[in-house]
């Protein structure tokens, strides 16, 4: 029932008799932007709102108290001065995040998607398939693969892939070729794949989809070629992330429908990081059984080791060490006097950029962790040191805890955003701030390739123009009472 049941059209009865009176006119509806309101009228309430929040914070604090429950935290000759910098930082991250969630949320422009918007996410997708597809064959055939069989044998034989890798690297391979350097000023490609094509994957046709499953492979078979993991770990977690925002903004007409497809979403996600789990101890017990990664950072557990084996032990151990140890470097960092390494620390690749083409040297402007390795034997380029020490080298280490306020102010935004409005800027920012998160315990992920770089920064300065242009225009219906997000077949 509403309150105009039983009243006839543009005009309605008087108890008394049949008098007939005018009909109210209805007042407009006022639209007042409230503080996290494009989130937290969606279907799940204020859980969306916070979900991102919460598992990052599973995930960082989640890493460093593991940390303390291996052997390696025994070396740790600062651990009070290492838990208050963690949990400061994590502190400002989350601070960062609910500061961002607090203030009044400013209306989205576009709250169902237009013809442009559909034919722009169109355009991306295409584009940035065939970047995948040109710049990963272009790779391959740079590292020696020969055709699909080569692919598959060192897909098979991961270390003879890795061991391949250093070798075309020894023997000067340039990263910036001519050609690669006329395909990294659009890195920004290298970003949109995977996201769009999750989030819009209903309103793509199916040549597209095909297109961008095929070009995704594609890129994923470059790195396993190569025998490293970073190219199938990214796309796990810009696959999850992907979902998560299509799964929290979907809207469904019945229940049944919503929980079916969020439990697709969940199955796939698990499948995906189950894939890269299974692959990452492959990979390591054939490392191990190589070169023999057992050593200062990996402990093998004897139960394991009975029960499948030394190798595969040895790759157990090593996929458990992979999101701890960077703690123990850290700690030795903490240990080191700043020197400013004059902007060239914070990202291992623009330094070697600025070397090979400005003829900068490096070894004036060294990043702490290399610093840290001269200084204590913790090697900078064979095991981690967290993320921390890298942005430390041109913010010390206190600017680097309010450098974590930033991204968690960035990631609830982009967070935010991309959920309410399926905007494109925000949706590939939050992408890319998930792998940020995900590398905390590791290194400055986003710094160490060059197309990350120009990526990331393509996408900041779209976001600061649309936000200057959006802070001038007029303010629009709100988003969360309008049409939900329409599916386009």
């Amino acid at each position: 029932m509403t309150a105009t049941d039983g009243i006839s059209r543009g005009r309605h009865r008087s108890p008394v008799g049949d008098l007939q009176l005018p009909a109210p006119a209805r007042r407009p509806e006022r639209r007042v932007p409230r503080p996290v309101a494009a989130l937290n009228a969606m279907p799940a309430g204020r859980k969306i709102t916070w979900l991102p929040l919460a598992l990052a914070l599973f995930w960082m604090l989640g890493t460093f108290g593991a940390f303390w429950l291996t052997r390696l935290a025994h070396d740790v000759a600062n651990p009070f001065r290492l838990c208050v910098f963690v949990l400061v930082a994590t502190a400002l991250f989350a601070g960062g995040y609910v500061a961002q969630m607090s203030r009044r949320a400013p209306p989205v422009a576009v709250p169902r998607h237009s013809a442009g918007r559909i034919r722009l996410v169109r355009q991306l997708v295409l584009a940035s398939a065939i970047y995948y597809v040109v710049v990963s064959l272009t790779r391959l055939t740079q590292f020696g693969a020969t055709g699909p069989s080569s692919v598959w044998a060192n897909i098979q034989a991961p270390a003879a892939g890795y061991v391949n890798k250093f070798d075309v690297y020894q023997q000067g391979f340039a990263s910036t070729s001519p050609w690669m350097n006329a395909l990294f000023p659009l890195g920004v490609l290298s970003m949109a794949l995977v996201p769009l094509l999750v989030v819009h994957w209903r309103g793509l046709p199916g040549w597209l989809r095909l297109a961008g499953v095929v070009a995704t492979a594609t890129h994923i078979a470059f790195y396993l070629f190569i025998g490293t993991m970073k190219g199938l770990g990214d796309v796990v977690i810009m696959l999850a992330a992907g979902m998560l925002i299509a799964g929290a903004s979907v809207r469904h007409r019945t229940r049944t429908r919503t929980h079916s497809r969020r439990r697709q979403a969940l199955l796939l996600v698990v499948g995906a990081f189950a894939l890269l789990t299974t692959y990452m101890i492959h990979n390591h017990a054939t490392r191990a059984a190589e070169f023999g990664t057992t050593g200062d950072v990996v402990q093998v557990n004897p139960a394991v080791e009975r029960a499948v084996g030394r190798s595969m032990a040895e790759g157990v151990a090593a996929m458990i060490g992979y999101p701890t140890h960077g703690y123990l470097g850290l700690s030795y960092n903490l240990q080191v006097p700043f020197e400013w390494s004059r902007g060239l620390g914070s990202a291992p690749s623009a330094a070697i950029f600025a070397e090979q083409t400005f003829d900068v040297d490096l070894t004036e402007h060294p990043s702490f962790p290399d610093r840290t390795e001269h200084e204590t034997g913790w090697p900078a380029r064979m095991y981690w040191a967290t993320i921390y020490p890298w942005l430390a080298s041109d913010l010390t280490f206190p600017g680097a805890a309010l450098f974590m306020g930033w991204v968690g102010w960035l990631f609830a935004g982009s967070w935010r955003a991309a959920v309410s409005g399926h905007r494109v800027v925000p949706t590939l920012i939050f992408a890319q701030l998930c792998i940020l998160i995900v590398y905390v315990p590791a290194n400055n992920q986003l710094g160490m390739a060059p197309e990350s770089i120009v990526g990331m920064v393509t996408l900041l300065v779209l976001h600061l123009m649309q936000s200057f242009s959006g802070a001038r225009r007029p303010p629009a219906a709100d988003p969360v009472t309008a049409a939900p997000f329409a599916t386009h077949r």
